[in-house]
C-alpha cells in the first residue's frame, strides 16, 4: 500500500489538496514512511503551500524565542542604539541558506562594530541554536538561551569597557 502511494505521489496523481490530507492521515495513523515523500511532492508541487505548512510554524517559533530573550533581558529597544532596535530577519534565512533565522543588535556610538544575539534553525530537522558576536571577538554559536544571553551580557559589557 505504502509503495502505492509513494509512486502516486512521485508521478504526480495527487494535487495540492489530497497531498494535505495524505500528510495529515500519515500522522494520525503514524504513517512516518510516507511524511517525507508527501512533503516533497506538496513541496514540489505548491511552494507557497509547503511553506504555510511548514517553514512559517518553525520561523514563528525562532522569531518567539528571540522576542522572548529581548523582552526577558530588555534587550532590542535601546534609546542610544545606532542600528535599528527590535527583532530583525536574518540574512541568511533571507539568502536561503538558513530555515529561519532572527536576531537583535546593538550599536554604541563609539563602537566600529555592533553585537548581535541570533536564533536560528538550519533546517526542518535541526534544533534551535544561538550565535552571539561581538566587535572584538570571534563569532560564538551555543545550542542553549541561557548560554547566549550570558555571552551577549559579556559582549555589551566589554565592549562598554572598551569604548
Amino acid at each position: 500500500m505504502s509503495d502505492k502511494i509513494v509512486e502516486g505521489i512521485k508521478s504526480g496523481k495527487y494535487d495540492r489538496k489530497q497531498l494535505e490530507n495524505l500528510y495529515s492521515n500519515a500522522e494520525r495513523l503514524e504513517r512516518t514512511e510516507l511524511i517525507p515523500f508527501i512533503k516533497e511532492g506538496l513541496k514540489e508541487l505548491d511552494s507557497r503551500s509547503y511553506s504555510k505548512r511548514f517553514v512559517k510554524p518553525i520561523r514563528d517559533k525562532v522569531k518567539s524565542i528571540a522576542e522572548e530573550i529581548a523582552n526577558s533581558e530588555g534587550w532590542g529597544n535601546w534609546r542610544s542604539n545606532k542600528v535599528g532596535n527590535g527583532i530583525k530577519a536574518g540574512g541568511e534565512m533571507l539568502n536561503g541558506e538558513l530555515l529561519a533565522e532572527f536576531y537583535f543588535s546593538y550599536k554604541h556610538e563609539s563602537w566600529k562594530r555592533s553585537s548581535y544575539l541570533s536564533v536560528f534553525q538550519k533546517n526542518e530537522d535541526s534544533t534551535v541554536r544561538y550565535t552571539v558576536h561581538s566587535h572584538n571577538k570571534d563569532m560564538v554559536t551555543v545550542d542553549t538561551s541561557n548560554e547566549a544571553i550570558e555571552l551577549f551580557k559579556e559582549a555589551i559589557k566589554t565592549e562598554q569597557t572598551n569604548a
